[in-house]
This record gives C-alpha cells, structure tokens and sequence, in this order.
C-alpha cells in the first residue's frame, strides 16, 4: 500500500456520506435517509428488537442490509455482528455473525465530518497508518483473525 491509496479514498458522491465497495453503500444508521425511501420500508419489515448500526444498499438488487456492529463508535475496525437482510419482495434473512467475525475498515467513510460518535479525523489517520504498511493482503484483511495476528501488530501507535 501507499499513501495514493489513502489518497483514493472517498465517501459515496451520491450521497456525501458512506463507503461504496461491490456495487453497495454502507452508511451509518443516521444518514439511512441518505438512501432512499426503500430503506424505510425495509426497516419497517425488521423484527422487533432488532437493533442495528450500519445500513447497506445493494444498488443493483435493491437488497437492504441492517447490521448490529456494538463497537461502531469505540473501536478502529468495528466488527461486524448480527446482520437482517431485506429482499425488495420483502423476504427477510438473519445471519449470526461467525465466530471469526468480519471488521469494517475506515468507518470515517460512513459518516460525515461533523459525526459526534469518533473522533473522525483520528479515524482517517488510521486509515492513513494502516494502508502504508508494506505487505498486507487485502484479501484477508476483513477477518479479524487475519487482521489481529498480521496487520494489527505492525500499526504505529499515536503518541498519548
């Protein structure tokens, strides 16, 4: 990696917020309205309880994801958790998380500057930190297996 590729990194020009990877947008759960009405109505199919953190648009299938990460706002790569998915025919499907759960990488993309939940700034300078590390296979990296044992080890730490 090198610092052009921090340099390539940008929220959705659609929407000004979220990151957009594979043909979908994830957005935190505040700038859901960002992307469209359909996300209404398919929160509205949730089951009771579900709570829910990150929402996901498939653009080309129109699939709604809504997916629990509890350390959205306390940990670097925040880790994915139970995620409710919503067919545009309204069909719903749950997923548990694996037991080697997946991470989100550069949460700043998925909200704006001015978000009260991180510090955003800190959040780009991890990004920053992480992509110039030499050998890191972006392959592996959404595992937190892979990304605690390779990667997590090699981040330089800011100073207190």
């Amino acid at each position: 990696m090198t610092p052009d590729s921090f340099r390539r990194l940008r929220r959705s020009r659609r929407s000004g917020v979220g990151k957009e990877i594979g043909g979908a947008i994830y957005v935190q759960r505040q700038y859901q309205h960002l992307l469209g009405p359909a996300v209404v109505a398919a929160a509205a199919r949730l089951p009771p309880g579900f709570d829910y953190t990150v929402v996901k648009v498939h653009r080309r299938t129109g699939v709604v994801s809504f997916i629990h990460s509890l350390d959205f706002d306390t940990a670097p790569e925040r880790t994915v958790g139970d995620i409710c998915t919503v067919r545009p025919d309204g069909t719903l499907q749950r997923r548990r998380s694996p037991a080697d759960p997946y991470l989100y990488h550069h949460k700043w993309l998925f909200v704006a500057d001015d978000y009260p939940g991180f510090d955003v700034e800190e959040s780009k300078a991890r990004s920053q930190a992480w992509l110039s590390l030499p050998n890191v296979d972006r392959a592996r990296i959404g595992r937190r297996s892979y990304w605690t044992q390779f990667v997590l080890p090699r981040i330089p730490r800011a100073d207190p």
